[in-house]
C-alpha cells in the first residue's frame, strides 16, 4: 500500500512538471481569455534576439507550471501538376514575334506557361491566349514577361508565365521581338497552386554603400544577431533600371559567404519581387550589385522579413501566461500537443499580444566552473618549475667538474 501511495505522489510531481526559472533571462506576459480555446502568440524580433537561434528554449508558464506549446512556421506550400503538351504550330507573326500554339490534348487544368530557350540575356513580354477549339481565342494575359541575365558564371532567369486557370484545350503563347521559329525549344504547361507564406517585418536598413568601377556594395546592419530573415524588400528610385546582383551573408563584416543571386530591375509597368534567399541568421547581409557601364543603381533602403512564427497552446484557465526564453543551455522540450490539434476539430484560433519584454526577476547566472588548482595557484607552479630548473641546473654542473677532473 505504502509502495502505491509513492507510485502515484511521484506521477503526480511527474504531471505538475514544475519550471525552475532561474536560468531564462527573459520574460513576457500573455492573457489568455478563455480555457481550452486554441491560443497562439506570434514572435517578433525581441524573441529572435533574445532566443536561442533555433527557439529551443521557448517556455510556457502558468502559476509555475510548464505549459506544452507547439511552434507554428506559417510558411507557404505549392503543389505543381505538369503536362507536356504538343506544339502544333510554330511560326513568325510579322510585327509581333515568334507565336507557339499548345494542345493540351483534354480538358485539364493549367495557369503556367514554361520553356527552354537558347537565348541569352533578354527580356521578353509575353501574350497568353485560350481557346476551346483552336479558331476563337480569348486573351487570358497580356503582359507576362520572361528573361534571362547571364554574365560570367552567373544566370538569372525567369521563363514562366502565369496566368488565370483555364480547362481550354489550346493555349497560344507569342514572344514579341523573338523572330525565329527554334528560339523556344521546349514547352510545358502546369497547374501551380500556391499557398503564400505569412511574412513579418524584422528589420529596415538603410545601406552602407561603396563603388567602384563596375560594381555597387552595399553593406546591411540588422542591428542584431540571430535574427531570421530569408526575404529582403528593395525601395528604389522611379528610374528604371535592369541589373544582376549576388546576396552574401557575414556574422562580423570580415568574412563573406554567397547565399544567392538574382536580378533587380524597374520599368515602367513592372518591377522585380522580393528577393527571397534561404533563410539567414547572421547580423550582415551584403548585396553586390553589377552595374557594368551604367550609373549605380539607386537602392534607398531594405526591408527584411521573416516567415511568421507562433506559439499555439491550449490554456488550461484563463489567466495570465508567461512566455520565458534567454537560456542558451536548455534543448527544445517534447510534447505531444501536436498530436492532440492534428486530432482536433478544426476551430477558430485566438491570437494573444504579448505584453513588452522584462527581465526575469528570478533570473541567476550560471555560476563559472571551478578552475583547476594550477591554474588558481600559477605562482606554486612557476616556482617550483624554477627551482627544478635551478636543480638541475647545479647537478650538470658537478657533473661536468667530475668529468673535467683528471685521472
Amino acid at each position: 500500500m505504502r509502495r502505491t501511495v509513492l507510485s502515484l505522489l511521484a506521477f503526480t510531481a511527474l504531471l505538475r512538471a514544475d519550471f525552475n526559472p532561474a536560468r531564462w533571462q527573459f520574460r513576457r506576459s500573455l492573457a489568455a481569455g478563455e480555457a481550452q480555446q486554441v491560443s497562439a502568440v506570434t514572435l517578433d524580433r525581441a524573441v529572435y534576439a533574445g532566443a536561442q537561434m533555433g527557439l529551443a528554449d521557448l517556455r510556457l508558464v502558468r502559476e509555475g507550471v510548464e505549459v506544452p506549446y507547439v511552434l507554428e512556421t506559417l510558411s507557404g506550400s505549392a503543389e505543381e501538376r505538369e503536362l507536356r503538351p504538343e506544339i502544333l504550330d510554330r511560326s513568325v507573326v510579322p510585327g509581333a514575334g515568334l507565336q507557339l500554339t499548345l494542345d493540351t490534348g483534354g480538358t485539364a487544368k493549367h495557369n503556367r506557361l514554361r520553356i527552354s530557350t537558347n537565348e541569352l540575356n533578354f527580356r521578353t513580354r509575353v501574350a497568353i491566349e485560350i481557346s476551346e477549339d483552336g479558331r476563337r481565342w480569348a486573351v487570358a494575359r497580356a503582359d507576362g514577361y520572361v528573361f534571362d541575365f547571364s554574365q560570367g558564371d552567373r544566370r538569372v532567369s525567369v521563363l514562366t508565365v502565369d496566368y488565370p486557370v483555364s480547362t481550354r484545350r489550346y493555349v497560344r503563347a507569342t514572344f514579341y521581338g523573338w523572330l525565329r521559329t527554334d528560339a523556344v525549344s521546349a514547352a510545358w504547361l502546369t497547374l501551380w497552386q500556391e499557398r503564400p507564406s505569412r511574412w513579418q517585418t524584422i528589420a529596415t536598413v538603410q545601406p552602407a554603400r561603396t563603388e567602384d568601377e563596375r560594381t555597387s556594395l552595399l553593406v546591411l546592419d540588422l542591428g542584431a544577431d540571430r535574427l531570421p530573415h530569408s526575404r529582403m524588400r528593395l525601395e528604389t528610385g522611379a528610374a528604371p533600371f535592369y541589373r544582376a546582383c549576388d546576396i552574401e551573408s557575414s556574422p562580423d563584416r570580415k568574412d563573406w559567404r554567397y547565399v544567392a543571386g538574382a536580378v533587380l530591375y524597374r520599368f515602367a509597368d513592372e518591377e522585380s519581387p522580393p528577393l527571397e534567399f534561404p533563410e539567414q541568421h547572421d547580423r550582415y547581409l551584403r548585396l553586390r550589385i553589377f552595374n557594368g557601364d551604367d550609373r549605380p543603381a539607386p537602392v534607398r533602403s531594405v526591408t527584411f522579413e521573416t516567415v511568421e512564427r507562433r506559439v499555439k497552446f491550449l490554456p488550461a484557465a484563463a489567466g495570465e501566461y508567461w512566455l520565458y526564453y534567454g537560456n542558451p543551455e536548455v534543448t527544445a522540450p517534447t510534447y505531444d500537443l501536436g498530436t492532440i490539434l492534428a486530432r482536433k476539430s478544426p476551430s477558430p484560433e485566438v491570437v494573444l499580444a504579448a505584453a513588452a519584454e522584462q527581465p526575469n526577476p528570478a533570473y541567476r547566472p550560471p555560476i563559472p566552473p571551478l578552475k583547476p588548482w594550477s591554474e588558481r595557484h600559477p605562482e606554486v607552479l612557476y616556482g617550483t618549475l624554477a627551482a627544478a630548473i635551478l636543480g638541475m641546473g647545479y647537478v650538470t654542473v658537478r657533473l661536468l667538474k667530475v668529468v673535467k677532473r683528471p685521472s
